[in-house]
């Protein structure tokens, strides 16, 4: 797909009756409206209330018609030119899917048993569904929980067999997540509040992994400390057009 060039028109209405509103106004919409702040993101909403995002450029700084300085105007018509080399409409709303998880078990009101209770207990699925209702393939953020000691986690596609491993040990608390998205591919680890890059944990055979259109079934596994892993996949679908 082809880049995607499209205006969007606005109104400035005057609010003011200082002889130099529109001087105040001009200076304000430059300052937001700045070809050297590119990208920008534009959230919009459609008319049935779906919220989504596109990522683009200002070509040029706002243009405004004749008239400005015209007193008895109440209201100001400019537009406002992008091009969004990235084509893509994307959902505002992420998509969280939990393939390991520590499910709670706790109810109130609270009644304690001599042989103890359970408080929480092991989801026991392995494998997850993903489904990408978009229209192309798009890449997603792999999660990783650590509550003990996990060693090399990886995630695997189970249709096509590719998997991202990493060569590195977890220490309960750890969280990391990798970012398999073109252009913007990224492994972070957080420890104890402090972000480190993790990028050279990755082992080289592996590949990074995308949501291909429909059904994608993942797995995940370690080396050592399956039962203490936390594992999802976050996603958002992207779109030709709403």
């Amino acid at each position: 797909m082809e880049s995607r060039d499209f205006d969007i028109e606005f109104f400035i209405y005057r609010n003011s009756e200082s002889i130099n509103w529109y001087e105040e106004k001009r200076h304000e919409l430059f300052k937001v409206f700045n070809p050297l702040k590119n990208p920008i993101r534009i959230d919009f909403v459609t008319k049935g209330g779906k919220e989504y995002y596109i990522d683009a450029e200002l070509v040029a700084t706002p243009s405004l018609p004749q008239g400005w300085e015209n007193d008895n105007q109440v209201w100001q018509k400019g537009l406002l030119q992008f091009n969004a080399s990235d084509p893509f409409i994307y959902e505002k709303n992420e998509i969280k899917t939990d393939i390991a998880l520590w499910m709670p078990n706790l109810e109130f009101p609270l009644e304690v048993f001599e042989e103890g209770i359970e408080i929480s207990y092991r989801s026991p699925s392995l494998i997850v569904n993903v489904e990408n209702k978009g229209s192309d393939d798009t890449g997603m953020i792999i999660r990783f929980i650590a509550a003990s000691q996990v060693v090399n986690p990886k995630l695997l596609n189970v249709n096509t067999n590719e998997e991202l491993k990493l060569n590195f040990t977890m220490l309960p608390g750890d969280l990391i997540e990798i970012s398999t998205f073109s252009g913007k591919r990224t492994a972070t680890l957080k420890r104890n509040n402090v972000k480190i890059n993790i990028f050279g944990k990755i082992d080289l055979s592996s590949t990074f992994l995308q949501l291909r259109v429909g059904d994608n079934l993942f797995r995940y596994d370690v080396d050592k400390g399956l039962d203490y892993l936390e594992c999802s996949i976050l996603h958002r679908n992207t779109l030709i057009g709403v």
